[in-house]
């Protein structure tokens, strides 16, 4: 394996790790069998050592971790009060604020299950949490993300039709209910997947039986994976950010030219939106 110095950095998993000199090995090295377990063919307790020194925080990374505990407290204050707020006052029990207390459930759904385990995941690229809650994190992660951009989606409907036709707009807190019950029903279901086909892998590269550097990662065929992910980026950000986009734009040009909503057919309000469909 050639003469390790003590100031010697070798390429490891796609990182760089320090390696100790000859000397803090002892004799270890000359009794390495000739079928090598590792890498280094190095003591496969001195391998799993150099791991754990890896995957240690470093600096930098506990300013990230520190950062990301601020943002856990935050979003679990803020989210729920605002859920608070809605619960406790009947007037503030509208339509839109329907669709801003479910963004506020997702988003604190993040935060509890997926935030903490996530994290620990980005600064030791180890997956601790076994195969259960691999499928179950994840899966919870994606639904929420959906969920979130749907609601901002038919907020974002629901004001358009509002402002664009006043007259015509019935919109009901029963209604809401459907569509934020529906929304919940087709975040589960668009991103089953996650539940199925995601599982625990250890490192290619890896030798050792290690529960270090384990992977949460999908286990049917890559292309499989690219096409997955290309329809949810279809349907959660293209196609929501063209028609957020259209119906904002719109709601842009009526509060534009109008003062105050009439309530007339001929009224801007009514015809504004046709005229400026695009």
């Amino acid at each position: 394996m050639g003469d390790l110095g003590s100031d010697e950095v070798v390429t490891w998993p796609d990182i760089s790790l320090p390696v100790k000199s000859n000397e803090s090995y002892g004799d270890n090295l000359t009794d390495v069998n000739e079928t090598c377990t590792n890498l280094y063919c190095i003591p496969d307790d001195d391998y799993i050592e150099m791991i754990e020194e890896y995957i240690f925080p470093t600096p930098y990374e506990w300013v990230l971790v520190s950062l990301h505990m601020m943002v856990f407290l935050v979003g679990l204050v803020g989210n729920a009060l605002v859920c608070l707020s809605v619960y406790r006052n009947l007037s503030m029990r509208t339509v839109t604020n329907y669709f801003i207390v479910n963004l506020a459930f997702a988003d604190f759904l993040v935060i509890i299950i997926c935030l903490p385990p996530t994290v620990l995941w980005d600064v030791t690229e180890t997956w601790f949490f076994g195969a259960v809650l691999c499928k179950l994190v994840v899966y919870l992660q994606s639904v929420s993300v959906s969920v979130s951009v749907l609601t901002l989606t038919f907020i974002s409907l629901d004001r358009w039709y509002a402002i664009c036709y006043p007259l015509r707009f019935k919109s009901t807190t029963a209604r809401a209910k459907t569509v934020i019950l529906l929304i919940w029903l087709g975040s589960f279901l668009l991103m089953l997947p996650d539940a199925i086909v995601l599982d625990i892998r250890p490192n290619p590269n890896l030798h050792v039986d290690t529960h270090y550097l384990m992977d949460c990662t999908y286990t049917w065929d890559e292309a499989y994976t690219c096409i997955y992910q290309l329809c949810i980026v279809s349907m959660l950000y293209v196609a929501p950010v063209l028609l957020m986009t259209v119906t904002y734009f719109q709601i842009a040009r009526v509060l534009w030219v109008k003062d105050v909503p009439g309530s007339t057919d001929n009224h801007p309000a009514n015809l504004s939106c046709r005229n400026f469909a695009l």
